[in-house]
């Protein structure tokens, strides 16, 4: 269930960074499904992601901070 749950809550995110519809609040979900991620699977394999590690979910922190300061940008 709870995998579901996650999942549900990165593709819907996603959806809405990529349709650029409420582009603050899916980079926020990101966000935060990222930092539960870590938390609960991947901060014991340590940093590197080759070793099943956290360093890819803080990449994506990363850049869905940066949309969040940047603003999702004119349409066209």
């Amino acid at each position: 269930m709870t995998l579901a749950l996650a999942g549900l809550a990165e593709f819907g995110g996603g959806l809405l960074v990529a349709a650029g519809l409420f582009t603050l609040f899916g980079a926020a979900i990101l966000i935060l499904t990222m930092i539960v991620a870590i938390a609960s699977v991947h901060a014991k394999n340590g940093f590197w992601s080759t070793a099943g590690g956290y360093e890819y979910n803080l990449l994506l922190i990363a850049v869905s901070v940066g949309l969040i300061l940047s603003g999702a940008g004119a349409l066209l």
